[in-house]
């Protein structure tokens, strides 16, 4: 009984399975771009986000340009002199032209145009400001001086991204409970179509692991070859997707990176499945196969 393995027929004509390879190339192809999109956006917004969460923005927005040159340097003072505050520096007539020409469009920045001085401030990350206290000294020196402290925005796209992070969580976990249901489906219409073989092989004194061996085994190779299809898809989409979204949102939002480290972890998604299909396959066996005894 050494050739027991063997008693199933030819891949190309198992009826019953020979599909079963590129339904696993498309599970894995949304498990890896689920996984890829997750860690793109952790790595390319995270490092974003923490720059910001330690960052003010001041705005005087009067409308004499004399005055208003009093209030910044009023103002700098007054930040510099502030516990847990370790930086401020006044934003370059440059450096605010490159702000508004994402909205404005490049050239429409004039010189007529009334455009706001602007401090960006540094605040310790040991030390906590009261930004309601120095919104109140601020509103002192003049009510066109207003404070952004960024938090009520970057809380909420700190919030998108942790439940796009857990989407692709449960996609993940979806596309594994599907995976292990076609399995079990395939194996249990494999054992239907040999189930003469299979009964036969019993007789002949082949033992329940013999058999469940010559499945796992072809359940085995259709993960790992299916895996291998979808992997290579997946890199194929975001490599397109990021070639062409290379110019979206310039001076906006920095396209994220292709994470080749992090993503160079996901080459083992083919051997996962073929583990998950190797042993749902051999359990379902099995458990067949006591139930024929």
């Amino acid at each position: 009984m050494k050739n027991v393995v063997h008693f199933l027929p030819d891949e190309k004509n198992h009826e019953a399975t020979r599909l079963l390879p590129y339904v696993m190339a498309v599970m894995v192809y949304l498990s890896a771009l689920a996984l890829m999109g997750s860690m793109m956006l952790h790595e390319g917004f995270g490092e974003w986000t923490e720059t910001l969460s330690n960052r003010l923005t001041v705005q005087i927005t009067s409308p004499d340009p004399d005055r208003r040159k009093d209030q910044v340097a009023q103002v700098t003072q007054l930040l510099r002199n502030t516990p847990g505050i370790d930086y401020v520096r006044k934003l370059n007539d440059v450096e605010i032209e490159k702000l508004l020409e994402p909205w404005l469009g490049e050239g429409n920045v004039t010189s007529d145009l009334p455009v706001p001085d602007i401090l960006d401030v540094t605040v310790s990350r040991t030390l906590t400001v009261n930004l309601d206290a120095l919104r109140g000294m601020l509103a002192k020196v003049s009510e066109n001086i207003h404070l952004d402290d960024h938090q009520q925005w970057l809380g909420r796209f700190l919030r998108l991204m942790d439940t796009v992070e857990y989407t692709a969580l449960g996609i993940l976990l979806l596309v594994v409970m599907a995976t292990i249901c076609i399995v079990i489906f395939g194996t249990k219409a494999g054992m239907a179509e040999n189930r003469k073989t299979i009964a036969i092989m019993h007789h002949l004194g082949a033992q329940d692991g013999m058999i469940a061996r010559a499945f796992q085994d072809r359940f085995m190779k259709y993960g790992l070859r299916g895996g291998i299809i979808g992997l290579l898809l997946a890199f194929i989409t975001l490599i397109t997707l990021i070639y062409l979204s290379r110019d979206l949102a310039a001076g906006l939002v920095k396209v994220p990176r292709f994470p080749v480290m992090q993503v160079a972890v996901l080459v083992v998604i083919p051997f996962f499945a073929a583990v998950i299909a190797m042993l749902t396959a051999r359990v379902t066996v099995m458990r067949d196969l006591g139930r024929m005894v």
